[in-house]
């Protein structure tokens, strides 16, 4: 029986009024009737999770009028189809009910609404949003544990966990092709109510209305919008349906509702960031091979990866990767995957490398000669920097604590170490320059902000330098905001100041007056300070030669913080981080919602829906065309298809005047659309602003295409990216299109732009010459070469196993039936490869069993020759043979290591033979560990 008492809902006009402390939001639906867009998990968890409080008589919940329209699952449905599980219990056809239920299969779950069968292990996670491991033994639950989405590892042991449906429907067995495969995707028949009739009143809740007029007002001119809509569209049947089936009457739901009373319409608006952001993974891995791939080998060169071969060698099955190069086929053993990886550069024009010829140890020789010289140039700068006394800024805790309570969102654990680590190099006395990394939207600004602060407080002088107009107004408009109310004065040096306005600033600067000027790169040019103290440089990659040569004089005595959100690989984190101080923001802000992409020809109907849609909930639009003969013309067109729209137009051929003042509009929200050319791509940051358009988005490269989509899905609602493309496109166009839509989350800009945005990355640092000897040697190996002259040069030890292990007996492969996803198996092998201690073995045994259950024999086999390989390393071995009676040795030249007090030397072959038993010489190991 529901506990009517306790089930309350608040109806409030628009969902920007959801936001009130203590009431759980159950959102709308982000998609439209007919759109081909699944609602997203955020949506579809929320809802079915209020309906599970509801029954529990828990639920106190606030939305809008449309979203209570909707049908939703009846309470005996919902009760049939919520399962608790507790150890001991049966469970059998999982495949079957998580299907039924509306999860959808996948290897690894990381987002909400999938699942995972590897043998007996069972993972999930459902709209409570605790991911569960499920351990079976047989068909018997015999343990339940909660995993970590990141690391898929275990955390702690559950005594039970709760199974709620993944969608507002159940589907029966009709729908059912086979155990685990569904025969349509219902998104229709989700919002036209066919599969439901239940409504949120079968729940027996307590109607409350705040603001009745506002309510109907704002449903009726959406839902009056939405069909005429679909009216123009053609969707006549659909339209029907959605008329009939697709929301309850609204007349009869508010007039079971009360006015809100006096002492509950006290709200307090909460701070907008609360759920916590859970990365998707890409389709497709770009750190793993695929079958054509061009591929580097360590030691013998360019060549591509033509497949995985099984072979027997002496009566046991082995795995290979068949390398083909430009005169020979190389078998590598796949448990020496880690001298292979994916080559990152200009694949077009690469050529393979010759076996015969030698062709990759010259350009192997070249490129390390460069990098010394490079290493060199660095570590000048470095010990220039060491030696000069800095300024030492220790700030004012009081009134930095005070600002930062100004910040409206909470600050990520990368951004509070970034902050920390920025503070304590103003106030130490070494001149800071710190590289800050980090994806759009990830909160580069803040860090910044807090630094300039401090430089403020301290007494001195600021200056924040951006790439393009845009950007410095905007960061103007911004810092002016947080700085006013502790008297800080800023001002913006930029080519639509006058004359008069340039010479009163320039003068205030000079006299100490202003505290912080923000600016392009012309301030460079003829602005003395008073007493500089920081210099923040935006988008640093963006500026020119002659620009950068100004930086690097600036950077020997002056605090420089640089912010970049091309993605830095993590080799070169590595090695910059012993010569050049380095912070990475990789975790969005909580509350980042994964964008919406939408890929198809162009298709106007689609834009007026989109349009509008944003401009219903009371949001923003950017509508990138990247023509300036014919942006007109978009926008005539433009005003015809949405009349109700506001649309303004910028780019960069126009007056200063007038694009100054529709980026102004833009940005102060008088204006709906905004109409641009690519002069958004850095710097246009509205929060309001979640929906893009992108016309002939198959004229742009991925990397432009990423970096576009990062101007909208800034705040905690949805955002959907519309990519358009010509009629007759080409499929390799069509395939970098929808690579799109494959990379969300954390470090997909890494992920996504391996061929560009890196190698950008690696000459935004040392300059454009360096792409040269990065395309002849690939991206990751030029990195690994560039690590290893840091280190040399900085005295560090290089941990790199080079030992080789031959004649092993036995399989060591990890069978399919273990991992069956081809792309988890090769990130095992190569994991195992690149170990590098005892623990790190260790620790991906646990990891195996954990994930996938009891290991077969061929693969704790590979784990044990993983283990003998770095016990020999560690005693300075070349290459060891296994043998019937032990090891034949081979050590590093001039190098011996007792391995056993039984051995003979072979003088001849300058061999030593260990008497041995290899599982005691093993088990040592992890005695030690």
């Amino acid at each position: 029986m529901i506990n009517k008492a306790m089930n309350e809902i608040v109806i409030v006009p628009t969902e920007k009024d959801c936001e009130i402390e203590g009431y759980y939001y159950i959102p709308d639906y982000d998609v439209l009737p007919y759109e081909n867009l699944s609602p997203s998990w955020y949506v579809r968890s929320r809802r079915i999770f209020a309906l599970h409080l509801a029954i529990q008589g828990k639920l106190k919940g606030v939305c809008t009028l449309r979203s209570l329209l909707h049908f939703v699952m009846p309470p005996n449905v919902l009760k049939e189809n919520t399962h608790l599980l507790k150890v001991g219990d049966r469970l059998s056809e999982p495949e079957k009910l998580f299907a039924k239920l509306g999860y959808e299969r996948v290897f690894n779950v990381r987002e909400g609404g999938t699942f995972s069968v590897r043998g007996e292990i069972i993972d999930y996670l459902g709209p409570d949003g605790l991911p569960v491991r499920l351990e079976l033994f047989g068909n018997v639950i015999e343990d339940i544990r909660k995993f970590n989405l990141k690391t898929q590892r275990s955390e702690e042991s559950l005594e039970s966990a709760i199974l709620l449906p993944a969608r507002e429907f159940v589907l029966n067995g009709e729908y059912f092709k086979s155990a685990g495969e569904i025969i349509l995707e219902p998104i229709e028949n989700q919002l036209t109510g066919k599969f439901v009739s239940g409504t949120f009143l079968d729940y027996d809740v307590e109607l409350y209305v705040k603001d009745r007029k506002s309510v109907i007002e704002h449903f009726t001119r959406f839902e009056r919008e939405l069909r005429k809509s679909m009216e123009e569209m053609g969707q006549d049947d659909k339209l029907r349906d959605y008329k009939r089936f697709g929301i309850i009457d609204y007349d009869l739901v508010l007039s079971k509702a009360k006015e809100l009373p006096i002492e509950k319409a006290q709200f307090v608006v909460r701070k907008p960031q609360e759920e916590e952001y859970i990365p998707s993974e890409p389709v497709i891995s770009e750190d793993e091979l695929q079958v054509g791939d061009i591929v580097v080998h360590k030691k013998y060169g360019i060549a591509r990866f033509k497949e995985i071969k099984k072979v027997e060698v002496n009566g046991v099955q082995r795995e290979f990767l068949v390398l083909n190069f430009a005169d020979s086929v190389l078998y590598v053993p796949i448990e020496r995957i880690d001298l292979v990886e994916k080559y990152v550069g200009d694949e077009v024009n690469v050529k393979l490398d010759s076996l015969k010829k030698g062709t990759w140890s010259r350009k192997v020789e070249k490129a390390k000669k460069n990098i010394e010289q490079l290493v060199r140039d660095l570590v000048l700068i470095y010990h220039a920097r060491s030696s000069v006394r800095g300024l030492s800024l220790p700030g004012d805790a009081d009134l930095e604590e005070e600002f930062a309570k100004t910040f409206p969102f909470v600050e990520t654990p990368d951004q509070l170490n970034a902050i920390s680590e920025v503070l304590e190099d103003l106030a130490s006395e070494k001149p800071m320059d710190r590289l800050l990394v980090g994806d759009a939207g990830y909160g580069k600004t803040e860090v910044a902000i807090r630094a300039i602060f401090r430089t403020i407080v301290s007494g001195k002088q600021a200056v924040l330098l951006a790439p393009t107009t845009i950007l410095a107004k905007q960061h103007y408009d911004n810092l002016v905001t947080r700085f006013k109310p502790f008297g800080i004065n800023v001002a913006l040096l930029n080519r639509f100041a006058t004359k008069k306005e340039r010479e009163e600033i320039l003068e205030g600067v000079e006299s100490g007056k202003i505290d912080l000027l923000v600016g392009t790169h012309s301030v460079l040019r003829d602005v003395k300070f008073a007493d500089l103290g920081l210099v923040v440089i935006d988008e640093e990659q963006k500026f020119g030669v002659e620009q950068k040569e100004k930086f690097k004089k600036l950077r020997v005595n002056v605090n420089v913080l640089s912010m970049s959100a091309t993605p830095i690989p993590r080799t070169l984190n590595m090695a910059l981080s012993s010569l050049k101080d380095l912070s990475e923001i990789k975790t969005p802000p909580l509350g980042r919602k994964e964008i919406q992409v939408h890929i198809g020809p162009f298709d106007e109907r689609i834009i007026r829906l989109a349009i509008l849609r944003e401009i219903g909930r009371g949001g923003q639009v950017i509508y990138v065309h990247n023509r300036v003969n014919s942006i007109y013309g978009v926008y005539e067109r433009l005003k015809e298809l949405v009349p109700e729209a506001n649309i303004v137009i910028a780019h960069g051929q126009q007056p200063k005047s007038e694009m100054k003042r529709a980026i102004d509009a833009f940005y102060h929200k008088h204006a709906d659309v905004l109409l641009c050319t690519t002069i958004v791509e850095n710097g246009v940051d509205v929060p309001d602003a979640n929906t893009l358009i992108v016309d002939d988005a198959h004229r742009y490269g991925l990397a432009q295409l990423y970096q576009l989509r990062g101007r909208v899905g800034r705040s905690d609602k949805i955002a959907f990216a519309y990519f358009f493309h010509g009629r007759n496109v080409n499929d390799k166009v069509l395939e970098r299109l929808y690579a799109i839509k494959s990379y969300q989350g954390p470090g997909s800009g890494m992920k996504i732009a391996m061929k560009d945005m890196e190698i950008r990355g690696v000459g935004a640092i040392f300059g454009v010459e360096q792409h040269g000897y990065v395309n002849d040697l690939g991206l990751k190996y030029y990195l690994d070469l560039l690590n290893e002259a840091v280190m040399e040069y900085t005295g560090q030890v290089q941990s790199k196993i080079d030992t080789e292990l031959e004649g092993i007996p036995g399989s060591i492969v990890i069978p399919e039936f273990y991992i069956y996803d081809p792309f988890e198996r090769m990130r095992f092998y190569r994991r195992i490869a690149s170990a590098i201690s005892e623990q790190e073995i260790l620790d991906i045994h646990e990891e195996l069993v954990d994930r996938f259950g009891k290991m077969p024999e061929s693969v704790e086999n590979l784990l044990k020759y993983a283990l003998l390989r770095i016990i020999l390393w560690k005693r300075n071995v070349a290459k060891a043979t296994i043998s019937d009676v032990g090891l034949v040795v081979k050590f590093k030249s001039g190098k011996f290591e007792e391995i056993s007090p039984s051995y003979i030397y072979n003088e001849k072959e300058d061999v030593y033979i260990f008497f041995v038993n290899l599982d005691e010489l093993i088990e040592q190991s992890k005695v030690v560990v």
